[in-house]
């Protein structure tokens, strides 16, 4: 089930806690993760800095996205982009070794060390 189609979503963002209204990446990349590893046990959840674009160009800030392989998946806010990890990294100045890379398994701890969706262990100012 793709529980990110929009009427799926509607449902889980009132779930999404209120220090994460500003944006849905942790909560909805965990939850990819959750619904497609089993088919897909190659999907890596990513916690890392991202530069903005448009109105917030030049600001960083923390984001999450779902690696599988050489491709982003990024659904985040209403997107569903799938984009070659290079070009990504590349757009969003990303830094590679500046990240934070969790398998289904180490997820699932964090989440129950935490009780939150992420950040953990990524130190972003924003």
């Amino acid at each position: 089930m793709n529980w990110y189609k929009k009427s799926a979503k509607q449902k889980y963002r009132k779930d999404i806690p209120k220090s994460s209204q500003g944006g849905d990446c942790y909560y909805v990349a965990g939850h990819y993760l959750m619904d497609n590893a089993r088919n897909n046990p190659n999907l890596i959840l990513v916690h890392g800095e991202v530069s903005g674009q448009k109105q917030i160009s030049g600001i960083r800030y923390g984001h999450a996205w779902i690696e599988d392989g050489d491709m982003i998946i990024d659904n985040s806010n209403g997107r569903n982009l799938k984009i070659p990890k290079m070009i990504y990294y590349s757009i969003g100045n990303i830094e590679p070794d500046k990240t934070f890379r969790y398998n289904i398994e180490q997820m699932r701890r964090k989440i129950l060390d935490t009780g939150h969706w992420g950040p953990w262990d990524l130190q972003a100012k924003y």
